[in-house]
């Protein structure tokens, strides 16, 4: 008896653990004010546009499946290297910028590009390991780092720019805009720490890919916050092309189905009767209907019910007058 008094009760233990947290204040569904712990609270910029629906994240991830394929030709063929990347290894999503910095492993090398006629910049990371192996490629090496972890030089960062143009006009070209969209170069740095190309909570979006350079594996991603993204995409929508309306074929009659059977039932729903009632139904019994239920008979076509109708003698025959159609919810 003693175990169970002396156990803390769930209001007590919800207290303590509101108190353990700063409480703000917000307004209910209702309309009304509340105080709830601070941690169920998330800030929201109504300013920003919104977060990419599952649908465009997967239109998305898509076409940048493609822009690899091509990206990877193309770099293995200006590299002279054996380049690839796993499809699995690409995905797209939306993340504030804050969070999308903090992913982001330093040291690093970044490339801050911008895009002749739309307001904004982005943000290209090609980590060092990477950096420095497609220079010394360049400089007529095998493209193998041996060495610790290092950003690229001066010189390194030149002549690693010819590649990261490549990579940007690559991916401007899969939007196929008119005019093309032309990407420039603009800064680099080595940290997000002084990368201020948009607030911490402008939603962005995120590509990212693992890219093998000989025997090196390492993430390629690219940042755009999304005023700049929405630019890019406005004319051809997120897909890029512009998907064409599929137009229906016409419904045409064919003459073999004029001979096909269907079976037309006139009935009524007269009332409800219980089991009891049922079993002791026996022939030459009389089951009394409303009169109004001739004005209600259904008519079925193909086990359909089709029409309310009033059924009735025309010319010596039993007939269903149709009076209307049955909307189906």
């Amino acid at each position: 008896m003693s175990d169970v008094d002396d156990e803390p009760q769930v209001e007590d233990l919800a207290t303590a653990v509101t108190a353990t947290g700063k409480l703000v204040s917000v307004i209910s569904p209702e309309g009304h004010p509340r105080s709830v712990d601070a941690s169920a609270v998330t800030s929201y910029n109504f300013r920003q546009p919104g977060f990419l629906s599952q649908k465009d994240t997967t239109q998305l991830a898509a076409l940048h499946q493609k822009y690899v394929a091509s990206l990877v030709a193309k770099l293995a063929t200006f590299l002279r290297m054996d380049i690839s990347c796993e499809k699995k290894s690409v995905r797209c999503s939306s993340l504030p910028f804050k969070t999308f910095c903090d992913n982001v492993q330093q040291p690093t090398h970044l490339s801050v590009f911008q895009i002749s006629g739309l307001d904004g910049a982005g943000v290209l990371e090609v980590r060092p390991k990477t950096s420095v192996a497609i220079s010394n490629r360049l400089l007529g090496g095998q493209g193998v780092v041996t060495e610790a972890e290092r950003n690229p030089t001066e010189i390194e960062i030149a002549l690693l720019d010819d590649v990261v143009m490549m990579i940007l006009r690559e991916w401007c070209s899969m939007f196929e805009r008119t005019p093309a969209l032309t990407p420039t170069i603009v800064g680099h740095e080595t940290g997000t720490r002084f990368l201020q190309i948009a607030a911490d909570d402008t939603p962005c979006f995120v590509f990212r890919a693992d890219i093998n350079i000989g025997p090196l594996k390492e993430q390629l991603q690219i940042g755009v916050p999304f005023s700049l993204m929405d630019g890019i995409t406005h004319e051809t929508g997120l897909g890029g092309k512009t998907t064409p309306e599929i137009k229906q074929k016409p419904l045409h009659w064919r003459s073999p189905y004029a001979a096909i059977e269907v079976p037309i039932i006139a009935e009524w729903e007269i009332r409800e009767i219980t089991l009891g009632e049922a079993a002791a139904i026996a022939p030459g019994d009389l089951i009394q209907v409303p009169q109004d239920l001739i004005d209600q008979t259904r008519l079925k076509v193909s086990e359909t019910e089709e029409f309310f109708g009033t059924i009735g003698v025309e010319e010596g025959r039993l007939a269903v007058h149709l009076n209307e159609r049955i909307t189906k919810e």
